[in-house]
């Protein structure tokens, strides 16, 4: 069935964003910079935006590409629509990742960007962006890691890699991102099927590999709560991926 983007949008909040009060301070591409740093960033932050319910829309394919977004709170996904109407999901972005990136020499954004759950975002207008980038080398520092971060998951996603090694590359990169107290499972925000898109599999493929992955023992999963057991044998079937995981559980 063809993808219709949902058509609500996001409602902005008034409320003075404070990056020293919010949740995912650490996560964000702020954490652990020096307090000017931070300071300088949280001037740039214009509002809240609020995504009251999953498939509110934030920003639409060419739309104008006038702001970024950092998650506050839940999780956004980046899709485009292939010549069939079909959706097909870019990423996602879960709390401190930033949203329109990709946009940021641009004038439209190439994507659209989507709430999975209930929702919450920071806006950051990008002229402002691009000012204080020429005047903080922290922050462009930081923007560029990020950058490429992103450059380098959509790049080896692109590979010809099998579905497990795909299904491994994406828990274990969860699993880091979402940052589960040690013993408890990380619960996943996306469904099977937005999974299975976003690796280019089946959902039914995904849904094989999930139970294959807990009949060895290396996960504990139900319904969208995933534990991982044995992260050695994930991380050997996913290194070749290269879809970040590593680094980050090495971080």
């Amino acid at each position: 069935m063809p993808f219709d983007l949902a058509p609500q949008r996001s409602e902005s909040t008034t409320a003075r964003p404070n990056c020293a009060l919010c949740p995912a301070s650490q996560q964000c591409m702020i954490g652990g910079l020096c307090d000017a740093a931070v300071a300088q960033w949280n001037a740039l932050v214009q509002s809240h935006v609020s995504l009251a319910e999953a498939g509110r829309t934030l920003f639409a394919a060419h739309d104008a590409a006038n702001a970024i977004y950092v998650v506050r709170a839940g999780c956004v996904k980046s899709v485009t629509i292939d010549d069939e109407g079909n959706e097909r999901v870019r990423g996602f972005h879960l709390p401190g990742d930033l949203v329109g990136l990709d946009a940021l020499g641009a004038e439209r954004y190439p994507a659209s960007a989507v709430a999975v759950v209930p929702s919450q975002v920071c806006r950051v207008p990008k002229a402002l962006v691009m000012q204080k980038l020429t005047e903080s080398p922290a922050l462009a520092q930081r923007l560029l890691q990020r950058m490429s971060c992103d450059l380098a998951q959509a790049q080896a996603l692109a590979g010809d890699y099998n579905a497990d090694q795909r299904v491994a590359a994406f828990l274990l990169d969860m699993n880091a991102r979402l940052h589960p107290l040690p013993g408890t499972p990380a619960r996943l925000p996306m469904s099977r099927g937005d999974i299975a898109n976003h690796l280019r599999l089946a959902t039914e493929t995904v849904c094989r590999v999930l139970t294959r992955f807990s009949t060895k023992g290396l996960i504990q999963s139900d319904d969208r709560k995933i534990r991982l057991l044995k992260t050695a044998p994930l991380a050997m079937l996913a290194e070749p991926v290269g879809l970040l995981s590593a680094a980050r559980l090495a971080a």
